[in-house]
């Protein structure tokens, strides 16, 4: 079931919790609110492996010894991948040093200024746990964003790839046989790409992937790894002669130096409808 990132802000201030809340209005975003461990822990009940993102403040529950260290090291027994920030105005090294010492992912100090606020918990939700529904409804704008500061920053280009796949005009229409298909191309084309690369399939008519210092031509040399691997993975099986993959790619910053342009460019572009064409030459990972 496709969801929407979940972000849990603990504190026992209200008034900072609707404000982070205010911070996070424009995002698709699920919100819940914890003021105690018992809160935090229904909660966590509640969202089995499905929170991306703690948000506290150090001093919690104090009635009841609960704090932001103890929130910490609780989070840490029930999941060591979600990440806790700490909002706070404590400022003392000692304190900071221990917070970072336990594992805090960030630690912001207040008073803060909403867009630094936003763009810090943004980073921190985990964009490759979420599913490809809500990579693309969510946080592609803000994972482009993200990127091309950092591109800007290293003077580096990165290409966007989209890929659509469907039966050709002379097959018979889609039928279960289509989604086992689906399933079987996004594998074999994904094994194609790094770690460091985002590769997600997007339903089961595209996919979309994301490469870091690939330039517009290391783009051709991905587009030409993607054909001899569909092609070879046709030869295996027969039935696949049915199917054709579109290729559309955007490079930044030749293509545009914002998420909108990115993206124009990428459904703008005319596709390249991957040929009946094999090669015998093994298929490695992509190289840029």
């Amino acid at each position: 079931m496709d969801s929407l990132p979940v972000v849990v802000l603990v504190d026992s201030n209200s008034v900072v919790k609707e404000r982070i809340r205010k911070i996070l209005s424009d995002q698709d975003i699920t919100i819940y609110e914890a003021s105690s461990r018992q809160d935090l822990l229904g909660i966590m009940e509640q969202n089995k492996n499905q929170i991306n993102l703690i948000v506290t403040d150090i001093e919690i529950d104090t009635d009841r010894n609960f704090d932001g260290i103890s929130l910490i090291q609780m989070v840490k027994n029930k999941s060591d991948t979600i990440p806790v920030v700490v909002v706070t105005s404590e400022s003392r090294k000692d304190i900071i040093t221990r917070y970072l010492r336990e594992g805090t992912a960030d630690y912001i100090l207040k008073p803060f200024e909403d867009n630094y606020l936003k763009e810090k918990l943004l980073k921190h939700i985990n964009v490759e746990s979420l599913t490809e529904f809500t990579v693309l409804k969510f946080s592609l704008k803000n994972y482009l964003e993200h990127e091309i500061y950092k591109a800007k920053k290293g003077n580096y280009s990165f290409t966007l790839l989209k890929i659509s796949f469907q039966l050709n005009s002379q097959a018979a229409e889609a039928s279960n046989e289509f989604y086992k298909h689906a399933k079987a191309v996004y594998r074999e084309i994904k094994s194609l790409f790094w770690d460091s690369d985002l590769y997600i399939q997007h339903g089961y008519h595209s996919h979309l992937g994301f490469f870091p210092f690939c330039t517009e031509e290391n783009s051709k040399v991905i587009s030409d790894k993607i054909i001899r691997k569909y092609e070879e993975f046709k030869l295996a099986d027969p039935a696949m002669q049915n199917y054709v993959i579109n290729q559309t790619y955007s490079t930044y910053p030749i293509d545009g130096e914002t998420p909108a342009d990115l993206l124009e460019a990428l459904e703008a572009r005319n596709t390249e409808t991957i040929k009946p064409k094999f090669t015998s030459e093994s298929v490695e990972p992509a190289d840029r």
